[in-house]
């Protein structure tokens, strides 16, 4: 389905309501560190990196959200417009800040920033989540003529879908793996935040983000395989968000020297870096795979035959 002029519209100045509060947000870092290779590290280290670290509040997903609240206002105001990308950036932009209304109104939060960098952050939030259910209203209520979006073909579909899907088990494994091994109250810490966690104020829950991530995946990889027509916005956004996970682990990798030195590691350490490099090079591959323009596919109707003509024609057949 099409939006109509005004949710077009109307979808474009949502997101670019996003746009500038991450954007916002990530200016403020940059300006607190003056280091983009420091902020960088930041984000990739989990929080612990960088000289004046104590004082940031944005994550790597701070930078994916801003990448697609960009790219879906841009799309809004093409004349073609579907329904499905604002429907997507608003479940995503739901799905990742509201672990932030919880987050900062905990008292483990006052060890990881001030309370005006809270209040600030707090509010952000809010706003956030309303307009990502704006955004969600917008995809509901603008729909206008049916049209024919364009949907991955079965070859390009049926690769997401074994990427997203091999994606998703990776990130649901780790995760499996370290819910198994922190147990109890730790394994929940993991999924709420807490005071050993160290998120940053903007920062979503490890445990919480990989349990969107693959969720999204999953979803998308199955939408990619029947050809959906929700497919590729929702795709697209998935490999963003698998890229950065990769991209958050190899950073690490290489850093640590762990690249090289592959076949010193034991076997565990081994499987978490050919992830983590698994991660990144599926994402890139379904963000050049969904994001190529193919051919409209028009959906498949059910068709019989007539019945067959008699074996002895009639009079005048």
């Amino acid at each position: 389905m099409t939006l109509t002029r005004g949710a077009r519209i109307t979808g474009a100045v949502l997101c670019a309501a996003l746009a500038v509060i991450v954007g916002g947000w990530i200016v403020r870092d940059l300006g607190v560190l003056d280091d983009p290779l420091g902020l960088w590290r930041f984000w990739t280290g989990g929080g612990q990196r960088g000289a004046g670290s104590a004082r940031l509040a944005t994550t790597l997903e701070t930078l994916l959200l801003l990448a697609v609240y960009v790219c879906v206002g841009a799309a809004a105001l093409r004349p073609n417009a579907g329904a499905a990308a604002p429907a997507v950036a608003g479940i995503v932009t739901l799905a990742l800040w509201l672990p932030g209304l919880w987050v900062l109104s905990s008292s483990w939060m006052d060890l990881r920033a001030t309370g005006d960098l809270r209040t600030r952050a707090l509010y952000c939030v809010f706003a956030a989540t309303g307009l990502g259910v704006g955004l969600l209203i917008v995809a509901a209520a603008g729909r206008q003529v049916p049209s024919l979006p364009l949907r991955p073909q079965r070859g390009s579909g049926l690769l997401a879908a074994v990427l997203l899907g091999a994606s998703a088990v990776v990130l649901a494994g780790w995760e499996i793996r370290a819910a198994v091994r922190s147990g109890g109250t730790s394994c929940l810490d993991r999924f709420t935040g807490s005071e050993s966690v160290m998120l940053p104020p903007l920062g979503t829950p490890p445990g919480w983000l990989a349990a969107v991530i693959a969720l999204l995946a999953v979803v998308a990889g199955s939408a990619a395989l029947s050809q959906a027509a929700f497919a590729r916005p929702l795709g697209l956004v998935s490999a963003l968000l698998i890229l950065g996970q990769g991209a958050r682990g190899v950073d690490a990798a290489v850093g640590d020297d762990l690249v090289p030195r592959l076949g010193e590691l034991s076997g565990l350490d081994q499987l978490l870096v050919l992830s983590w490099l698994f991660e990144a090079a599926a994402g890139v591959l379904l963000l050049v795979v969904l994001a190529r323009r193919e051919p409209a596919v028009r959906p498949v109707y059910g068709w019989a035959p007539g019945p067959p003509p008699p074996s002895r024609p009639p009079p005048g057949w």
